[in-house]
C-alpha cells in the first residue's frame, strides 16, 4: 500500500507494518509489532539523524512532534486532492461532465453532474471520519481539541447532505481509503451505472463494516 515509509526525516513504523502484510489497526498488537521492529532499526536510524519523538495516535506510533503535525495538518489541500483528481479523471473518461465546487449547493460539492443531479464528495479518511477506517485516527496530543472539531466535521457534512437530498439531489459520498494505491481508477468501474440509475439517493464507498 505505501512504497516508502521514511519521509522528511521521519520514519513511520505503521507504513512498515503495512509493507510488511500486518494489520495494525488493534493499538495493544500494534504496540507489540512497532516496538519488535524498532529494536533493529532504531540505532540505525539515530545514527542516520533521523528524529525520533515518539507520541501515540490510536495506538500508533507517531513519529511527529506538535510543531510538525501542525505544519503537516495546514498543508492538506481541501480541492483538487488527488483522490479527487483520480474520481474526476475517471467521469471524464467516460464521457460525463460536471461543475466542480458549486457553491450555489449545499455543502459545495466538489463535482456536481447537473443532468443527473448528482452530488460527488470526495471525502478523506482523517478530516471527514470514515468510520471503522485506519485513517482515521485521532492525535493524542490535545485530543479534546481534535475530538471538538471531528464532531463539527461530522455534523456539518450531514447537514449537507440532508440539504442537497431535501433539494432533490442524489449523493455520493467517495473515501480516500479506496482510491489508495496503483489502479485506484479500476475500482469506480461501479459508479457510472450509479450516477445513471434513479436510486439511491445515498451512496458511501467503501463501507467499512
Amino acid at each position: 500500500m505505501c512504497g516508502r515509509f521514511h519521509f522528511g526525516g521521519y520514519f513511520y513504523p505503521e507504513r512498515l507494518a503495512l509493507e510488511r502484510g500486518k494489520s495494525l489497526t488493534k493499538p495493544a498488537r500494534a504496540g507489540k509489532q512497532v516496538n519488535n521492529w524498532y529494536g533493529t532499526v532504531r540505532g540505525h536510524l539515530e545514527r542516520n539523524g533521523v528524529k525520533f519523538l515518539a507520541a501515540r495516535i490510536n495506538g500508533y506510533m507517531d513519529i511527529v512532534d506538535t510543531q510538525t503535525r501542525s505544519r503537516m495538518m495546514a498543508g492538506i489541500k481541501s480541492r483538487d486532492t488527488k483522490p479527487e483528481m483520480i474520481v474526476r479523471r475517471f467521469l471524464h473518461a467516460q464521457g460525463f461532465r460536471f461543475r466542480l465546487h458549486d457553491g450555489k449547493l449545499p455543502a459545495r460539492p466538489d463535482i456536481v453532474l447537473p443532468r443527473y443531479r448528482v452530488a460527488i464528495f470526495v471525502h478523506g479518511c482523517f478530516w471527514h471520519r470514515h468510520a471503522h477506517c485506519r485513517l482515521a485516527s485521532t492525535p493524542a496530543t490535545n485530543g479534546e481539541k481534535w475530538r471538538t472539531k471531528f464532531d463539527a466535521n461530522v455534523v456539518r457534512d450531514a447537514r449537507g447532505i440532508t440539504a442537497l437530498a431535501d433539494a432533490g439531489w442524489r449523493v455520493i459520498v467517495i473515501w480516500e481509503c479506496g482510491l489508495r494505491g496503483r489502479d485506484a481508477a479500476s475500482r469506480l468501474t461501479w459508479l457510472g451505472d450509479i450516477i445513471r440509475s434513479i436510486a439511491p439517493d445515498f451512496v458511501e464507498w467503501p463501507c467499512i463494516q
